[in-house]
């Protein structure tokens, strides 16, 4: 745009001859040096962007002629200036070399005599002779002007540009912490469904025997190995999702279509289907989603560990209900067990817990491991 405006102020120039040696060359051939000098200026305001030097350089080359000439298009001092201003939009340091020329070019203009070609005509720096101070400051602060405005603009497109790259970063963690977040939520749906399901598969196998005496040594040998290989799979299973678990985030049960409270007499018949002793006293009802699926979910790493821990032992369920809380306490026989140490299941229960304002509680007491869950009996907040 600048090397348009400039084109244009030159192309409503009319220039003079050419003096060499005191003799004046015909007009046509200043009109072909003032076409020549301005296809360099005009040229050099976009090269300015990438080489201020080089721009300055060829903004220069015209006033070379200045002996021969005696005068020189205004529209160069025009075009220093543009190029201070696209220098200094671009690169605040590549406009000193521009900003100074320009001045220079002014200094010299307002310490002679010489005429400056517009497109009214040639004007000189004053009327009077001698060194033109007020015409140079007024140059001089124009062209500090120029060069402190076009800076001014070029830092904020870049703080704008920096900012948008922030945005577009920001934006970038964030989908990348909802991606950790999902992946934490399957990580630990699969541990709660898919490991719950492979140790009924194992407890089923190794029960099998005891419910079918009349199963042949082979049969038995088979079912040992579907054991042996389902507790593996839990094993690998605990392992790969270790990788997909990078975050530890919270559940949101009441996002997807979840397990609820009235589910835990279906989790309980399964579990007593699969071989495992279970007994349970007490009712829920009206118990909310959020923390219906709380309950389903500890009901469910309760037996989870019982079977793996204490596979012979009978769970103790009992479910209880007041006005404020829910709460349910399951109870096994731990021989030669100590303090509980927090497992994934068990970290992931406490964490749901907490997340609809409840409290957890986990221990072996005489030899019996106990797990109490409370919740609140309305909604989580």
């Amino acid at each position: 745009m600048l090397a348009a405006v400039v084109g244009a102020f030159l192309a409503v120039t009319p220039v003079g001859p050419v003096v060499v040696d005191g003799y004046a060359a015909p007009l046509l051939a200043g009109q072909a040096f003032g076409v020549v000098a301005a296809l360099l200026v005009v040229a050099a305001v976009p090269v300015a962007r990438v080489a201020p030097g080089v721009a300055t350089v060829l903004t220069l080359l015209p006033f070379a002629a200045l002996p021969w000439t005696g005068w020189f298009a205004w529209g160069w001092l025009l075009a220093l200036l543009a190029v201070t201003a696209v220098a200094a939009y671009h690169q605040p340091g590549g406009a000193v070399a521009p900003y100074v020329a320009a001045l220079a070019v002014a200094l010299v203009y307002c310490a002679t005599y010489l005429a400056a070609l517009t497109p009214i005509g040639p004007v000189t720096a004053g009327t009077r002779p001698g060194f033109q101070g007020l015409t140079f400051v007024l140059y001089a602060l124009a062209t500090t002007a120029v060069a402190l405005v076009a800076g001014a603009l070029g830092a904020s497109a870049r703080t704008r540009v920096r900012e948008r790259g922030a945005e577009i970063q920001e934006r970038h963690a964030r989908e990348v912490e909802q991606l950790a977040q999902e992946r934490a939520r399957m990580a630990r749906d699969l541990h709660d469904v898919v490991a719950h399901h492979v140790s009924l598969i194992a407890v089923r196998a190794e029960s099998a025997p005891f419910q079918h005496p009349e199963l042949d040594p082979a049969a038995r040998q088979v079912l040992a190995e579907i054991a042996t290989d389902a507790r593996a799979a839990v094993g690998e299973l605990r392992h790969a999702l270790a990788v997909l678990r990078r975050t530890d985030v919270d559940d949101d049960p009441e996002r997807a279509p979840q397990p609820a409270a009235a589910d835990v007499d279906d989790l309980l018949a399964a579990a007593a289907g699969a071989g495992q002793s279970v007994r349970a006293t007490g009712t829920w009802h009206d118990v909310p989603a959020a923390q219906g699926y709380v309950l389903y979910r500890a009901v469910q790493e309760g037996l989870t560990n019982a079977r793996r821990h204490a596979p012979s032992a009978q769970v103790e369920l009992r479910r209880l209900q007041d006005r404020h809380v829910v709460a349910l306490e399951m109870a096994n026989d731990a021989p030669g067990v100590g303090p509980a140490e927090p497992g994934r299941g068990l970290v992931g229960m406490r964490e749901r817990v907490a997340a609809v304002g409840g409290r957890l509680q986990a221990d072996v007491r005489d030899g019996r491991f106990v797990l109490r869950v409370e919740v609140p009996a309305g909604e989580s907040a």
